[in-house]
């Protein structure tokens, strides 16, 4: 009787280490798919990080481009304005440079 309850406390731990050794398969498993799951994770919020960032540099660019337009415009009537003005000078300058002359300075 003794024997029999040894057998089936060897049979017990038997079928205890097997559940064990298939929970650590499984626990092993679940963890590695965890990890590949974390890794598509990282690897598609990696491409949508890049394409928004790409998105955000061609608004940046195309702001920096109109900006730019508006300088270069400003500075163009600038410079009209600067042609403008030296010319209605320039007479003057004229008078000033020959009165100079003819005073002989």
């Amino acid at each position: 009787m003794l024997n029999k309850i040894i057998e089936e406390v060897k049979k017990t731990e038997t079928t205890a280490d097997n559940i064990i050794k298939e929970a650590n398969v499984k626990n092993d498993k679940i963890i590695n798919n965890a990890h590949g799951e974390a890794n598509r994770l990282i690897e598609r919020i990696k491409e949508e990080t890049k394409k928004e960032g790409k998105i955000i540099i061609g608004r940046e660019e195309e702001s920096a481009r109109i900006e730019a337009d508006n300088i270069i415009k400003n500075c163009e009537i600038e410079k009209e304005e600067l042609g403008k003005n030296s010319l209605k000078n320039i007479n003057k300058a004229v008078k000033i440079v020959i009165r100079k002359v003819m005073e002989g300075k």
